[in-house]
């Protein structure tokens, strides 16, 4: 009985702390099939930590436009850490990145376009329709 309920103990344990893998994998995998392949930046620096959450960054088939992925415990914190960017973002003058968010995730894509307007257009981009698909996929 004690051995049965440690193993029991044991499998949900070993369940929860696989548990995160899976999700950044998920995006990984989802851009990866738009045919975008992706490398992981060293480390960023600390301004663009959001409520605690310090995105992993990505470069895109090795250019110059990189995305940063930032992974929430919920859908309502990944709002609260949206909402806050937003409010960041109209304090700086520069082009803004184009935000995607599917469940957890927010995204920023930081591409190499001479927009416009404040941020690009996803068909005036490089890789804006595709990671939007990839983004669909794991929605």
């Amino acid at each position: 009985m004690v051995k049965g309920t440690f193993m029991i103990l044991m499998s949900f344990l070993l369940l929860c702390a696989c548990s995160s893998q899976p999700r950044k994998a998920s995006i990984v995998e989802a851009i990866g099939s738009e045919g975008i392949s992706i490398a992981e930046l060293p480390k960023i620096d600390d301004h663009f930590i959001f409520d605690g959450i310090t995105p992993i960054s990505y470069q895109l088939n090795d250019t110059v436009e990189n995305i940063m992925v930032y992974d929430f415990d919920s859908k309502e914190k990944r709002e609260l850490g949206q909402n806050r960017f937003q409010e960041r973002q109209k304090l700086l003058s520069s082009h803004s990145p184009i935000v995607y968010y599917a469940n957890n995730y927010l995204i920023l894509y930081y591409s190499d376009v001479d927009s416009k307007t404040q941020t690009p257009k996803l068909t005036e981009t490089k890789y804006g329709e595709k990671l939007q698909k990839a983004i669909n996929r794991i929605s």
